[in-house]
């Protein structure tokens, strides 16, 4: 599993713990040291700094399950470089977990899944 803009790293710290194996991904080192003070100790749970669509460029093709962006990095990018390099990272029938906020009081939730 790969978060696209995973801040603090509180969402894949706790799915670490349901067994995933995650990777963290942040332009802001601010919060992926952050992230790394609070969660760097799991082992199932790696975070990268930088840009999310060349981070995913290093990712195996068709190796990730599932890319998850949380109010991240589809909130703060051109789409287009970063939707390409989720389709090369993700494996056929993975999962793009899209959430964005559409006002104060709703979100958007979007799944896409791989052909």
């Amino acid at each position: 599993m790969v978060e696209l803009g995973c801040g603090g790293g509180h969402n894949l710290a706790h799915l670490t713990t349901q067994g995933a194996r995650c990777i963290g991904i942040d332009h802001d080192p601010a919060k992926i040291h952050l992230a790394r003070a609070c969660y760097g100790h799991l082992p199932r749970l790696h975070f990268r700094n930088g840009d999310a669509a060349r981070c995913l460029g290093d990712v195996p093709p068709g190796s990730v399950d599932v890319c998850l962006s949380i109010f991240g990095a589809f909130s703060f990018t051109t789409p287009g470089p970063l939707l390409a390099a989720v389709a090369t990272a993700l494996r056929p029938g993975g999962q793009l977990l899209i959430v964005l906020r559409a006002d104060a009081h709703h979100d958007y939730i979007t799944v896409l899944t791989r052909r």
